[in-house]
């Protein structure tokens, strides 16, 4: 038998993909578990089609053979109805299901196995499908294979692992043979330089008054191939004109009596934005936000040669690199730029003209976005005025009103959980509660109450199952007025820090209501730093050796950075744990320890390592020990505070020691320091 294998690496690229993406939206439970069962496959999906050797011959499988395969298709548009394309190594097959909305069970990308004793191999038109049993159809002319009965799919299938990638194969039409088991056919294929006729751009992708069943187009290349273009008029696109340039096809091929033919999952597998064969553009065409979300059901393409205009109401500091929210009179949307080379750069209040024709209209995380954006223009500034209202408006209103501005009165604030890039926060007023993410980068401390709070409305979904999430994102500090008290996150960036800078920090320390932050300042050791943007200094006390844990030296209380916390009169603070990146050079220290003016600097204070870092590790529950192959900065350093820290008012303290040095010369570096509790 075959065993199924797993690309180890790929697998574990993709675990730091998902807690990548779960930091970046605000959600911090531990994402739920994407493992395939341990299930022996015994044959392939060619193997198993190569039973099927003549048109009309439905054939039974009797054995207890097992296939593997990745949904390429389901019915999310409605393009393809009762059934779902799966694609493993050798070929693809339609699974027929007798049931509705598929894709909630087994949506694109999610791997399934087939238990095939007791299923039939049948054909449509000369493409080979899997289903359970043959019926004649109502004049008795054609022999047809129906589905798999929803209440039969759990005997039949087992579900696996989701977020699985099948790359389109890039193909000619000339390149299918169109034989019963040519192996493109039922495959995810991507066709080139691909464009509509010119007499069919004024049309749409199927009929919406569902007068015709089906829309056969005529989708032409540059190099004179062709290919039919096959809609249903049930799919939610069937209304959207056809985009007017050229680009890639992307699809799934099949045969019906000798015709080749191609579906499409949704718009957004026509890519059709560029120059055509004749050598015509696009023509541009200006809509409203309002109009181009009209475009969002479901993942779907928006026609060639449209663009945006409107104002960016995020800012950079709070939101995901690459990110912006755009709104003008009518609506607004996320954009997501490809990359970093054509990033606009924009701030809060930057009018941009966007180019978003051809592109996805795409859900992600639960929020809307449109992705891919590569051409855009600053046209200079505007003004946004948010929209007064209430938590419960929001809420009920969430995906009209998802990425534009508002504000809303008299709430309290909580602080809900942290993570290594921010807090998560629940913001109350008369009517309700929704969550707000504030990341460390955008230095905003958020208070205890507030008599007013803006931002713009985001939308979380954790799973495809879960419901939507509705969110406040704030842009800057100003966004809260009458604040008083509450939970902070202050941090260190030492962004001004030189090699020329001395002893103190000279950049600007963070600022929160009721507390001074004192500035970070090294103590018997070198007299500047030797990096910038860092604070990293030499002549840390010797006793390590390279390559070994083996260590010979102590922590000297005369050698340390050292900074203090100080609430104003008549106030109190809680603080509760301290971050901090470390890093050193090749002969840097090895261990680190952090004390306080609580108990006169008397004792190490208690330490972890959060989030998991395999170059850390805690010594004695009080010491943080770096590995000595690590020279680059490493985070996860975390001082835990207990209820000693409550209720302070008078100035803190904190000391921080770095020893056990391969050299004088070696360095102790820190970083990103963070300070979280609460003022009152």
């Amino acid at each position: 038998m075959k065993k199924l294998s797993f690309n180890k690496k790929a697998i574990g690229l993709l675990g730091c993909l998902l807690l990548i993406i779960a930091s970046c939206n605000r959600k911090f439970d531990v994402p739920p578990s994407n493992a395939d069962p341990e299930i022996d496959v015994t044959m392939t999906i060619m193997e198993l089609k190569a039973r099927y050797t003549a048109i009309g011959d439905f054939k039974r499988i009797d054995e207890d053979e097992i296939i593997s395969g990745v949904v390429i298709a389901d019915d999310a548009s409605g393009n393809f109805y009762k059934q779902v394309v799966i694609q493993d190594e050798t070929g693809g097959l339609p699974v027929l299901l007798e049931g509705n909305n598929l894709y909630t069970q087994f949506p694109v990308g999610r791997r399934i196995f087939l238990k095939l004793k007791g299923l039939m191999l049948g054909d449509y038109g000369g493409t080979i499908q899997l289903g359970i049993d043959s019926s004649r159809s109502d004049d008795g002319r054609f022999l047809n294979l129906t589905g798999i009965p929803q209440t039969m799919f759990d005997q039949y299938i087992i579900k696996g692992s989701f977020h699985n990638t099948i790359i389109p194969k890039v193909v000619k039409p000339s390149d299918f043979t169109k034989s019963l088991n040519d192996p493109l056919l039922s495959t995810l294929v991507q066709i080139e330089n691909a464009e509509f006729k010119d007499a069919d751009i004024n049309k749409t992708y199927a009929d919406p008054s569902k007068n015709t069943s089906a829309i056969n187009f005529t989708i032409n290349t540059c190099d004179r191939q062709s290919i039919v273009l096959r809609n249903s008029s049930y799919a939610r696109f069937a209304g959207i004109n056809v985009p007017d340039g050229n680009g890639v096809l992307i699809g799934v091929p099949s045969v019906f009596n000798g015709t080749l033919q191609i579906f499409i999952r949704d718009t957004a597998d026509v890519q059709f934005s560029g120059i055509r064969c004749s050598g015509q553009a696009p023509i541009p065409t200006l809509m409203t936000i309002e109009e181009v979300k009209a475009f969002a059901g479901g993942d779907s393409s928006i026609p060639a040669g449209v663009y945006i205009k409107g104002v960016v109401v995020s800012d950079t500091k709070n939101e995901a690199a690459g990110n912006y929210r755009l709104q003008d009179a009518t609506g607004a949307i996320q954009i997501r730029f490809a990359n970093a080379s054509v990033n606009p750069n924009a701030s809060l209040g930057d009018s941009l003209t966007v180019t978003v024709g051809g592109l996805s209209l795409s859900t992600f995380n639960g929020g809307l976005q449109i992705s891919g954006v590569t051409v855009s223009e600053k046209s200079g500034a505007g003004i946004i005025t948010p929209k007064s209202t209430t938590i419960s408006e929001i809420i009920a209103n969430n995906r009209t009103w998802e990425s534009s501005v508002v504000t809303i009165n008299n709430v309290s604030i909580t602080i809900l959980e942290t993570n290594s890039t921010g807090t998560n926060y629940l913001i109350t007023d008369a009517t309700g509660s929704l969550k707000s993410f504030v990341r460390n980068t955008a230095e905003i401390v958020m208070p205890a109450s507030a008599e007013r709070i803006t931002g713009y409305v985001s939308i979380y979904q954790s799973t495809p199952d879960a419901a939507l999430e509705t969110q406040l994102t704030l842009r800057r500090q100003e966004d809260i007025e009458g604040g008083f008290g509450g939970a902070f996150a202050a941090v260190y960036t030492f962004n001004d820090v030189t090699n020329t800078s001395g002893a103190a920090d000279p950049t600007p320390s963070p600022a929160v209501d009721g507390l001074m932050f004192g500035s970070f300042t090294a103590v018997g050791v070198s007299a500047n730093s030797s990096a910038s943007g860092r604070f990293s200094f030499t002549g840390w006390p010797l006793g390590a050796t390279n390559g070994s844990d083996n260590f010979t030296g102590n922590l000297d209380t005369t050698r340390y950075y050292e900074v203090t916390i100080t609430p104003a009169v008549g106030r109190q603070m809680d603080l509760y744990k301290i971050a901090f990146t470390l890093q050193r050079s090749g002969t840097g220290v090895r261990q680190v320890a952090v004390r306080s003016s609580i108990n006169g600097f008397a004792d190490n204070l208690p330490v972890a390592i959060d989030p998991p870092n395999s170059n850390l590790t805690v010594v004695d529950e009080k010491v943080v020990q770096i590995s000595d192959a690590a020279t680059t900065a490493q985070n996860g350093c975390v001082v835990v505070l207990d209820a000693t820290y409550t209720n302070i008012t008078t100035a803190v303290t904190f000391r921080f020691y770095g020893f056990n040095a391969e050299s004088s010369g070696g360095t102790f570096s820190i970083d990103n320091v963070r300070m979280e509790g609460v003022v009152k």
